[in-house]
């Protein structure tokens, strides 16, 4: 017996809510795919823009720096600074002091609503170094020329940081007292004491241009191109100052001011000012006090009461002697050198492993 359906209603809503259920299900596929698709893509533009942040700001660094902080840090002391980079993102770049010339810069870029999911951060760390004159400091005193003493002399190569320099400490990086060329002959009409290690140093580095004129990256008349005062030859100072105006040091209003070498607690404010100095010929200094890079084209003459912490360097003719006459005190420290050269250098990128993805 054969049976026949009578009516098929009913048939025709339940093929199309079936095809309903699977063109949604495809549909909401696609827009699930989609969806994570496009997540995907801004969340990859947002870390490349918060790369791209951490990246500026690093860059920055180096052209924003202000030769202040040179001596304002101390080790372990940290400066904040902000920038905003392009499409919304932004940096903060933190820095600390880890050694007299070493910096330690971590940079943090943002991109996206702050404190949403749609943040992108990214962290470097960078090494930076203060770009200073490599000067190769032989001894307390480094002559290529004769030298002659009048009166008492005291040089002293062993390490100490100058009276009231309580920040330096002692890093025990002792040079010769004296360092001269082979050639060089010595005439003592007085006394004269030397301490160092050695206490004399014979070596031919001392009769080398390069040891008096080229500082690594940079070289003397790189040096005075950037210097801070400049005399002409055959000046004769009296009376080099500081001077402090409404608790500021006035550096750039008063040729003779050299800075405060005479440090005390709480500092002053022409402590932290280490000029470079050159003159464009002799120079005869009788009374005061300063502190920074001395750069002479001619001969160097002191008479009276004068302390000077940093570097001189006094370009005589090799003919020359070398003549340290009266109450003269030469001392050696490294922490007033590496000050005096620093103050005027900006940071620069450490070469080996000076950087580093932090997350």
């Amino acid at each position: 017996m054969h049976r026949t359906l009578q009516s098929e209603k009913g048939m025709a809503l339940l093929m199309a809510l079936g095809a309903i259920v699977i063109i949604g299900v495809l549909i909401g596929g696609v827009v699930f795919v989609t969806t994570q698709d496009y997540r995907v893509g801004s969340n990859t533009v947002r870390q490349a823009r918060a790369e791209a942040a951490a990246e500026l700001g690093l860059n920055r660094l180096p052209q924003d720096w202000n030769l202040a902080d040179n001596q304002r840090l101390r080790v372990g002391d940290t400066l904040t600074k902000s920038y905003t980079a392009p499409r919304g993102a932004s940096v903060k770049v933190t820095v600390t002091k880890v050694s007299g010339v070493a910096f330690w810069a971590v940079s943090e870029g943002t991109a996206g609503a702050l404190g949403s999911q749609a943040t992108a951060r990214r962290r470097y760390g960078t090494m930076f170094r203060l770009d200073m004159p490599q000067m190769n400091f032989l001894g307390a005193i480094t002559t290529q020329g004769n030298t002659t003493v009048n009166g008492n002399v005291t040089v002293n190569g062993n390490d100490a940081p100058p009276a009231g320099w309580t920040a330096c400490g002692t890093s025990g990086q002792n040079v010769a007292g004296a360092a001269i060329s082979p050639t060089t002959t010595a005439t003592v009409n007085g006394s004269v004491t030397i301490n160092g290690s050695p206490q004399e140093l014979i070596t031919p580095a001392a009769s080398d241009t390069n040891t008096y004129f080229n500082y690594g990256s940079s070289n003397y008349q790189s040096l005075a191109a950037t210097a801070n005062l400049t005399y002409a030859g055959g000046t004769l100072l009296t009376g080099i100052a500081p001077l402090v105006v409404g608790g500021v040091c006035q550096a750039s209003l008063v040729p003779a001011n050299w800075g405060e070498p005479t440090h005390a607690t709480p500092a002053t404010p022409c402590e932290s000012y280490f000029p470079i100095i050159h003159v464009l010929g002799d120079l005869k200094v009788t009374t005061g006090r300063g502190q920074g890079i001395l750069l002479v084209d001619g001969d160097f003459t002191v008479a009276g009461n004068f302390t000077f912490d940093g570097a001189v360097i006094a370009r005589v003719q090799v003919s020359d002697d070398v003549a340290l006459s009266g109450n003269t005190s030469l001392l050696y420290s490294s922490c007033a050198l590496i000050s005096a050269l620093s103050a005027s250098a900006y940071p620069k990128q450490a070469k080996e492993r000076g950087w580093v993805d932090v997350y």
